[in-house]
Formats: C-alpha cells, structure tokens, sequence
C-alpha cells in the first residue's frame, strides 16, 4: 500500500500554494514575479507604474532575454508583465481568477481584464511605446537578444 495522498484528496489549491506562511501574499502582496517590490518605480503613467529590475537583476534579466516592464495599478492591485522568456512571450496579468493569466498580444490581454479588472488597461499605443523604449531599445542598447 502506498504512503502516497491520493491526488484527489488533501491537494491544496493552486492559490494555497502560492502563499504559503510568511509570504508576500499574506502581506496582501502579489507572489513573484508580480510583486512590484521587487522592481524600482521608473515612471507613473494614467495611474499605472512602469516598473523595473536594477542593480544585479538588470544585468542578469537583459542578457539572459528575461527583461521586461511591470506594469502595476496600485489601487486595483494588478499587474501585466510584459513579453519576455519570463513569460513564454506572452503577456501575463495577475491576478486572474485568483491566479497568473496570459494572453499572446494587447488586444487578447484587454480581453482577458476586461469586466474582471477595475482600473482601464493604458491605451494599446502607450504600452507599445513603453516596450519599445523600456524593452526592445534596452535590449537593442546592451547587445541581447529581443525576446
């Protein structure tokens, strides 16, 4: 007989684990990588903050084709990442029924927070400005490879 919990019983929900005791989470903080702690405040555009690795993490994130910008609305208390390797090339948006969602371009990432997010999405020719300046001419800038 197996020691093993059957996979139906006792398995704890996807959101149990990631907050586990002494997280982020039970300080009501998203679980990386969608804390925004862990990136500085660049800028603040129609209520969003632009966010971005530093120091050590930004040589590591450029070099390794994991740079990418955080968009965080603090009042609702959401977050895009933007295409990187860090998310498959996809966008991701936290939280989504209570978890990380994706959707591959802006206009499928609208969809997804539409109806389920407060705070309205910056309009599709900002966010691509903001990749192209904090993303793709970084990356361009240190010799990485776009992602």
């Amino acid at each position: 007989m197996s020691s093993r919990i059957p996979l139906s019983v006792g398995r704890p929900l996807r959101s149990e684990l990631s907050c586990l005791p002494e997280s982020a989470c039970e300080e009501g903080w998203p679980p990386p990588p969608h804390d925004p702690r862990e990136r500085e405040l660049a800028l603040v555009v129609a209520g969003w903050e632009v966010r971005l690795f530093g120091g050590r993490k930004f040589d590591y994130f450029v070099t390794h084709g994991f740079w990418h910008l955080q968009l965080w609305h603090p009042e609702a208390r959401v977050s895009i990442l933007t295409p990187s390797r860090l998310t498959r090339g996809l966008y991701e948006a936290y939280p989504i029924a209570n978890w990380k969602a994706q959707a591959p371009d802006y206009d499928k990432l609208v969809t997804l927070l539409g109806g389920l997010v407060e705070a309205k999405l910056l309009e599709r020719a900002a966010v691509l400005r903001l990749e192209l300046a904090l993303v793709a001419g970084v990356i361009r800038g240190n010799g990485g490879v776009p992602s």
